[in-house]
Protein backbone atom coordinates (compact mmCIF):
# COMPACT_ATOMS: atom_id res chain seq x y z
CA UNK A 1 0.00 0.00 0.00
CA UNK A 2 1.19 3.42 -0.83
CA UNK A 3 0.89 6.13 1.48
CA UNK A 4 -0.41 9.81 1.01
CA UNK A 5 3.34 11.40 0.70
CA UNK A 6 4.53 8.34 -1.45
CA UNK A 7 1.19 9.41 -3.61
CA UNK A 8 1.80 13.03 -3.60
CA UNK A 9 5.62 12.79 -4.32
CA UNK A 10 5.06 10.75 -7.65
CA UNK A 11 2.56 13.26 -8.53
CA UNK A 12 5.12 16.07 -8.00
CA UNK A 13 7.47 14.24 -9.94
CA UNK A 14 5.08 14.49 -12.88
CA UNK A 15 4.40 18.35 -12.32
CA UNK A 16 7.66 18.60 -13.52
CA UNK A 17 8.35 22.28 -15.52
CA UNK A 18 5.47 24.02 -14.15
CA UNK A 19 5.35 26.77 -12.48
CA UNK A 20 6.21 25.91 -8.96
CA UNK A 21 3.82 28.40 -7.54
CA UNK A 22 0.76 26.40 -9.27
CA UNK A 23 2.22 22.93 -8.64
CA UNK A 24 2.67 23.80 -4.60
CA UNK A 25 -1.21 24.88 -4.63
CA UNK A 26 -1.96 21.76 -6.34
CA UNK A 27 -0.30 19.46 -4.26
CA UNK A 28 -2.24 21.71 -1.21
CA UNK A 29 -5.31 20.94 -3.24
CA UNK A 30 -4.71 17.52 -3.47
CA UNK A 31 -3.28 16.71 -0.19
CA UNK A 32 -6.37 18.39 1.51
CA UNK A 33 -8.96 16.33 -0.74
CA UNK A 34 -7.02 12.93 -0.10
CA UNK A 35 -7.29 13.84 3.60
CA UNK A 36 -11.01 14.58 3.44
CA UNK A 37 -11.54 11.37 1.49
CA UNK A 38 -9.53 9.18 3.83
CA UNK A 39 -11.89 10.19 6.39
CA UNK A 40 -14.53 9.85 4.85
CA UNK A 41 -13.33 5.77 3.66
CA UNK A 42 -12.95 5.17 7.47
CA UNK A 43 -8.80 5.67 7.23
CA UNK A 44 -8.50 3.71 4.21
CA UNK A 45 -5.67 5.38 1.85
CA UNK A 46 -6.21 2.65 -0.42
CA UNK A 47 -9.64 3.93 -1.19
CA UNK A 48 -8.85 7.06 -1.22
CA UNK A 49 -5.92 7.14 -3.68
CA UNK A 50 -7.72 4.90 -6.02
CA UNK A 51 -10.50 7.26 -6.09
CA UNK A 52 -8.67 9.78 -7.24
CA UNK A 53 -6.32 7.40 -10.33
CA UNK A 54 -2.49 6.82 -10.96
CA UNK A 55 -0.42 9.70 -9.95
CA UNK A 56 0.94 9.63 -13.62
CA UNK A 57 -2.64 10.50 -15.45
CA UNK A 58 -3.26 12.82 -12.44
CA UNK A 59 -0.54 14.76 -12.92
CA UNK A 60 -0.86 14.80 -16.70
CA UNK A 61 -4.11 16.04 -16.67
CA UNK A 62 -2.97 18.91 -14.06
CA UNK A 63 -0.06 19.78 -16.74
CA UNK A 64 -2.84 19.70 -19.68
CA UNK A 65 -4.85 22.31 -17.52
CA UNK A 66 -2.08 24.58 -16.40
CA UNK A 67 0.84 23.95 -18.85
CA UNK A 68 4.44 24.87 -18.66
CA UNK A 69 5.73 26.83 -16.44
CA UNK A 70 7.20 30.64 -18.16
CA UNK A 71 11.10 29.34 -17.87
CA UNK A 72 10.06 26.04 -19.44
CA UNK A 73 8.50 27.88 -22.33
CA UNK A 74 11.40 30.45 -22.35
CA UNK A 75 13.84 27.70 -22.97
CA UNK A 76 11.43 26.25 -26.05
CA UNK A 77 11.35 29.26 -27.38
CA UNK A 78 15.33 29.81 -27.30
CA UNK A 79 15.62 26.39 -28.34
CA UNK A 80 13.21 27.39 -32.13
CA UNK A 81 14.48 30.82 -32.67
CA UNK A 82 18.33 29.12 -32.77
CA UNK A 83 17.43 26.16 -34.64
CA UNK A 84 15.54 28.61 -37.35
CA UNK A 85 19.25 30.59 -37.66
CA UNK A 86 20.52 27.13 -38.51
CA UNK A 87 18.12 26.39 -40.94
CA UNK A 88 19.49 28.83 -43.34
CA UNK A 89 21.46 26.71 -45.83
CA UNK A 90 23.71 30.25 -47.04
CA UNK A 91 24.96 29.93 -43.35
CA UNK A 92 26.82 26.93 -44.53
CA UNK A 93 27.80 27.73 -47.82
CA UNK A 94 30.88 27.90 -49.55
CA UNK A 95 32.42 25.61 -52.26
CA UNK A 96 29.99 22.90 -50.61
CA UNK A 97 27.95 22.29 -53.58
CA UNK A 98 24.57 21.08 -52.70
CA UNK A 99 25.95 20.06 -49.01
CA UNK A 100 24.76 23.35 -47.43
CA UNK A 101 21.00 22.28 -48.32
CA UNK A 102 21.26 19.16 -46.30
CA UNK A 103 22.74 20.26 -43.43
CA UNK A 104 19.80 22.98 -43.36
CA UNK A 105 16.76 20.17 -44.49
CA UNK A 106 18.06 18.38 -41.24
CA UNK A 107 17.94 21.44 -38.56
CA UNK A 108 14.50 22.43 -40.60
CA UNK A 109 13.05 18.97 -39.82
CA UNK A 110 14.48 19.19 -36.21
CA UNK A 111 12.80 22.24 -36.18
CA UNK A 112 9.43 21.00 -37.10
CA UNK A 113 9.62 18.38 -34.40
CA UNK A 114 10.21 20.43 -31.55
CA UNK A 115 7.34 22.68 -32.88
CA UNK A 116 5.22 19.72 -33.04
CA UNK A 117 6.32 18.34 -29.38
CA UNK A 118 5.89 21.47 -28.04
CA UNK A 119 2.41 22.56 -29.64
CA UNK A 120 1.09 19.25 -28.49
CA UNK A 121 2.91 19.15 -25.06
CA UNK A 122 2.77 22.65 -23.79
CA UNK A 123 -0.13 23.65 -26.09
CA UNK A 124 -0.93 25.44 -28.69
CA UNK A 125 -0.17 28.54 -27.91
CA UNK A 126 3.00 27.82 -26.47
CA UNK A 127 3.87 26.15 -30.28
CA UNK A 128 2.26 29.36 -31.82
CA UNK A 129 5.21 31.58 -29.50
CA UNK A 130 7.86 29.09 -30.51
CA UNK A 131 6.60 29.25 -34.37
CA UNK A 132 6.89 32.45 -34.61
CA UNK A 133 10.49 32.34 -32.94
CA UNK A 134 11.16 29.53 -35.46
CA UNK A 135 10.20 32.29 -38.28
CA UNK A 136 12.47 34.89 -36.17
CA UNK A 137 15.11 32.79 -35.99
CA UNK A 138 15.33 32.11 -39.63
CA UNK A 139 14.80 35.68 -40.88
CA UNK A 140 17.92 37.16 -38.48
CA UNK A 141 19.91 33.98 -40.11
CA UNK A 142 18.73 35.50 -43.07
CA UNK A 143 19.78 38.70 -42.07
CA UNK A 144 23.52 37.67 -41.18
CA UNK A 145 23.88 35.82 -44.32
CA UNK A 146 22.71 38.87 -46.49
CA UNK A 147 25.06 40.89 -44.04
CA UNK A 148 28.16 38.78 -44.24
CA UNK A 149 27.94 38.09 -48.43
CA UNK A 150 27.26 42.26 -49.04
CA UNK A 151 28.69 42.00 -52.64
CA UNK A 152 27.46 38.41 -53.51
CA UNK A 153 23.78 38.49 -54.03
CA UNK A 154 22.42 35.11 -54.89
CA UNK A 155 18.83 35.42 -53.96
CA UNK A 156 16.33 34.40 -56.53
CA UNK A 157 12.98 36.16 -56.60
CA UNK A 158 12.00 32.02 -56.26
CA UNK A 159 14.35 31.43 -53.88
CA UNK A 160 12.88 34.04 -51.79
CA UNK A 161 9.44 32.95 -52.13
CA UNK A 162 10.24 29.45 -50.97
CA UNK A 163 12.19 30.56 -47.80
CA UNK A 164 9.32 32.78 -47.19
CA UNK A 165 6.88 30.40 -47.78
CA UNK A 166 8.69 27.82 -45.43
CA UNK A 167 9.54 30.58 -42.67
CA UNK A 168 5.52 30.80 -42.40
CA UNK A 169 4.69 27.21 -42.23
CA UNK A 170 6.88 27.13 -39.17
CA UNK A 171 3.97 29.39 -37.78
CA UNK A 172 1.69 27.06 -38.40
CA UNK A 173 3.28 23.80 -37.91
CA UNK A 174 3.44 25.40 -33.96
CA UNK A 175 0.14 26.20 -34.12
CA UNK A 176 -1.92 23.82 -35.75
CA UNK A 177 -0.69 20.31 -33.41
CA UNK A 178 -1.53 21.66 -30.26
CA UNK A 179 -4.93 22.69 -31.72
CA UNK A 180 -6.01 19.94 -33.12
CA UNK A 181 -4.78 18.04 -29.74
CA UNK A 182 -7.44 20.11 -28.02
CA UNK A 183 -10.12 19.93 -30.64
CA UNK A 184 -9.91 15.72 -30.54
CA UNK A 185 -8.66 15.49 -26.90
CA UNK A 186 -11.04 13.01 -25.07
CA UNK A 187 -13.06 14.26 -22.53
CA UNK A 188 -11.37 13.52 -19.01
CA UNK A 189 -12.47 12.56 -15.67
CA UNK A 190 -12.36 16.47 -13.71
CA UNK A 191 -9.96 17.02 -11.34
Amino acid sequence: MISLDAYLGQVQRGLGGMDPRVRDDILRELHSHLSDSVAANGGNVGAAIDALGDAASVARRYRELYGYGTSYRVLFYLVAGVLGILTVPVLFAGDAGIFPFFVSAIFLAVEFAVLIWVSVMAGNQAGLFAGVAGLAGRLTGFGEAIAANRGAYLITPDGLAAFLLVSLLLVLVGWIPGKARQAWRRPGAEL
